[in-house]
């Protein structure tokens, strides 16, 4: 209760929670990886998304990794495909490779890309793993990663802006070979009517999201310890489906949805490449 009231106070003031932040960072950049029974490969120190070594803690970051594996297989099969049907893969925002770790156990690492905007957390996956980088940058407008069979973004959307949502949705489907698929999570309408669960400072500003989502289709709300291009962000479907078609004119189509099926609070949509309608 402490250490998270003390974590609070921090992010309550920019320049000390980023000065933390960095310093959190250096430490966790010198010290060796760690094992754990039951997870594949070693965790980083810096990898955000591991808590803590406590069993729960354990258990549900291999839970929530093959949430993931299950969702792409569901999107595989709604394509007819499956896992052995798709030749390159692209992790966009991999992190310390908390997907990538139970991925590699289905798929060889060489047909896996794995891309985010922490150096740190692509060159672990490239070097823990044995799959290959792709440094990414903030400005999503700048991005070219390539093209791939299967792109999956978990919890990337909803950390954008505005005009990086809308580079977000372009980069996917213009980076997607013939056939190929991608899956994305956002924060959609259980996100909005919960907003307490990301802070009781989101909670105090639900109606002001809902009426947002419900005018615009979108709404976010940068982080006040973080750049100005990153925060927090909700998306209703029918701006996510009307943008992709906007941008892609009928090449890139619905695939699947999935409301709050990722671990019982974001969205998950897929698309998928497809020729383009006469």
């Amino acid at each position: 209760m402490i250490r998270e009231q003390l974590g609070d106070a921090i992010k309550r003031h920019r320049r000390i929670h980023r000065a933390a932040r960095k310093a959190r960072f250096a430490v966790g950049h010198l010290l060796p990886p760690r094992s754990f029974p039951g997870i594949p490969g070693r965790i980083h120190f810096n990898d955000f998304m591991f808590l803590n070594g406590s069993p729960q803690e354990i258990a549900s970051y291999a839970e929530r990794a093959r949430n993931v594996l299950a969702l792409i297989e569901e999107a595989l099969g709604a394509a007819d495909k499956t896992f052995d049907d798709v030749d390159d893969w692209l992790d966009f925002g991999c992190g310390y490779g908390r997907v990538i770790r139970f991925l590699v156990e289905r798929v060889p690492p060489q047909q896996i890309f794995a891309s985010d905007v922490v150096k740190e957390g692509v060159d672990f996956c490239r070097s823990e793993f044995g799959v290959n980088p792709i440094y990414s940058r903030r400005d999503l407008t700048a991005v070219q990663p390539g093209s791939f069979d299967f792109i999956y973004a978990i919890s990337v959307m909803t950390h954008l802006n505005e005009q990086n949502s809308v580079a977000f949705l372009r980069l996917l489907g213009e980076s997607l070979n013939q056939g190929g698929i991608a899956m994305f999570t956002t924060h959609g309408q259980w996100s909005i009517e919960n907003a307490g669960l990301y802070g009781p400072e989101y909670d105090a500003r639900k109606t002001e999201i809902a009426a947002a989502v419900r005018e615009r289709g979108s709404a976010y709300l940068r982080y006040p310890y973080e750049p100005d291009d990153y925060g927090i962000a909700w998306h209703s479907r029918e701006y996510v489906e009307s943008t992709i078609a906007d941008l892609h004119r009928g090449t890139i189509a619905p695939l699947t949805f999935k409301p709050h099926g990722l671990d019982g609070h974001q969205d998950v949509f897929a698309f998928q490449r497809v020729e383009p309608t006469v």
